[in-house]
């Protein structure tokens, strides 16, 4: 299928001001498309933007100084212990995460840079990450040329999602993301359900949002509108990480686009383009596993110096007892004697790895990114999750018959070796994921394709043409209550006046 595309170069802006790792690496691929097609990006992110070469002719960017740094360094930053929180206490964590973000984040230089560059210079269109950080929307408002916007959500299906493109939250169907169900299936998970989505959607309007909105307009320096109706109003295309071969499938109005994959799909290079793939020592040790392969990564978040050496030993002593060989991202320097069949590496490219032919199952966290790489590859997981949408991930990947869950609060050598000999030696496994993966990438324009035209669709067409009315209805409009709160009155007077006139008429 052909796609119409821009005729022109266009100048695009993108904001990546979410201190996660994995949104700048998800956002990095989208960019590298938009490079391809010769279009002009800026870029202001947390991380620096490694592009290389001819592709880098036409990037430019800047970092929001020291933020990561700041972040993994404080006390309280321990991804490994947020395992523990409730669901109630995840949806608060989430949302006081993006208010310490917009705390942190304006005060830097390059967002004070960002600020004078938008009132200055014209770009096309903005492309931002609206996950959390909505404290940056006050941009929008002092944009010079007020150029379209383009939303996307790394995070997936976000419970607020329907503040951004209209309509209900469907908590009938799909899980509230903090939540360790794969399906509201019967009336007490959905009635749960629901009381979650009602819990965040109150934890947004009435602590969330007045509190980033004075950030907000601290950071602009004068009185913006409120931040619902920025949102509301100026968005003009929301790109959502999801798909319903994975998530639980919900109608969608045409300015909202399903681009999950986009992370994990390959791309034609362009001439002299800098293909960076992993090592030569990576590729001999994989090449060297004839009983297949297990690579084990928990993510840009989840680091095993906080889960403990007792673990790491108890994992090392499992591994050593397979005949398989294992890539390990291992954040800290080997406490222990490692055996022959382990390689382990501070960082691993984990969507090239994945493509080994000897690799045959990954240990992961439950990352939604992660999860979509393994799906995208075929590979079936082992599922060790620990916050936010993780628990429901790992879920999803049991129900579907795709991945083996392990828990760390009982992590031991029997769970581990039960897990392993499981996914390497149940076809049953293997078999799912391969079909998993075909409905995943089977689609009319793959997602990265899609998430390119839909910005240059946004710039050729500004007005929100695709945007639906549902999204400036209030709920008793959207579902009719006040139609149906109009009829049963007037059936009510016509009832009464029926009865009162009857016995006059006699």
């Amino acid at each position: 299928m052909s796609l119409v595309t821009t005729s022109k170069a266009l100048s695009i802006l993108l904001l990546e001001p979410i201190p996660s790792t994995s949104h700048h690496v998800w956002a990095e691929n989208l960019i590298k498309g938009l490079l391809r097609k010769g279009h002009h990006v800026h870029i202001t992110s947390i991380h620096e933007t490694k592009i290389e070469g001819k592709l880098a002719q036409n990037l430019t960017y800047a970092v929001f100084d020291d933020v990561m740094k700041t972040y993994e360094e404080s006390e309280d930053y321990n991804p490994s212990e947020w395992e523990q929180y409730s669901v109630f206490y995840t949806g608060y964590f989430t949302y006081q995460w993006g208010i310490n973000a917009c705390e942190a984040i304006t005060k830097t230089k390059a967002a004070k840079e960002l600020l004078e560059m938008i009132k200055n210079v014209e770009f096309d269109v903005i492309v931002q990450d609206i996950t959390l950080t909505q404290c940056f929307y006050g941009l929008w408002e002092i944009a010079k040329g007020k150029p379209p916007i383009v939303g996307y959500i790394p995070f997936g299906p976000a419970p607020w999602l329907k503040d951004f493109i209209g309509g209900p939250s469907y908590p009938t169907v799909r899980p509230y993301t903090h939540a360790a169900i794969a399906k509201p299936i019967d009336l007490w998970q959905r009635t749960w359900n629901t009381l979650y989505y009602i819990m965040d959607d109150l934890m947004r309007h009435y602590y969330f949002l007045p509190t980033v909105q004075r950030l907000a307009e601290k950071y602009v320096g004068h009185a913006i509108r409120p931040l619902y109706e920025i949102e509301k109003d100026s968005i003009n295309i929301v790109l959502i990480n999801s798909h319903p071969a994975f998530d639980s499938g919900i109608p969608l109005p045409p300015n909202t686009l399903e681009i999950a994959g986009l992370n994990a799909q390959p791309v034609k290079s362009i001439v002299d383009e800098v293909v960076v793939t992993y090592s030569e020592d990576v590729r001999v040790f994989l090449d060297g596993a004839t009983d297949g392969a297990l690579v084990i990564s928990l993510g840009t978040n989840i680091k095993w110096k906080s889960i403990g050496l007792d673990k790491i030993k108890t994992v090392i002593l499992a591994l050593s007892k397979l005949k398989q060989r294992i890539l390990w991202k291992l954040d800290i320097d080997e406490p222990f004697e490692v055996p022959d069949n382990l390689m382990t590496m501070k960082w691993i490219m984990q969507k090239e790895v994945l493509s080994h032919k000897n690799v045959r199952a990954v240990w992961t966290h439950g990352g939604l990114l992660s999860t979509q790489e393994a799906i995208w590859k075929g590979i079936p997981v082992i599922v060790m999750p620990f916050f936010m949408d993780q628990k429901s991930n790992a879920q999803i990947l049991v129900t579907k018959g795709v991945g083996i869950y392990l828990d760390i609060k009982t992590l031991s050598t029997q769970t581990i070796l039960h897990a392993v000999e499981e996914i390497f030696y149940n076809e049953s496994y293997t078999k799912n994921m391969k079909q998993l993966s075909s409905e995943f990438r089977d689609r009319q324009i793959p997602p990265l394709d899609l998430a390119i035209w839909s910005i240059e669709y946004t710039v050729r067409h500004p007005n929100g043409t695709l945007v639906t009315p549902l999204k400036f209805q209030s709920r008793i409009q959207q579902n009719l209550i006040d139609v149906y709160v109009f009829l049963f009155f007037n059936i009510i007077i016509i009832l009464l006046t029926g009865f009162f006139l009857s016995p006059g008429e006699a």
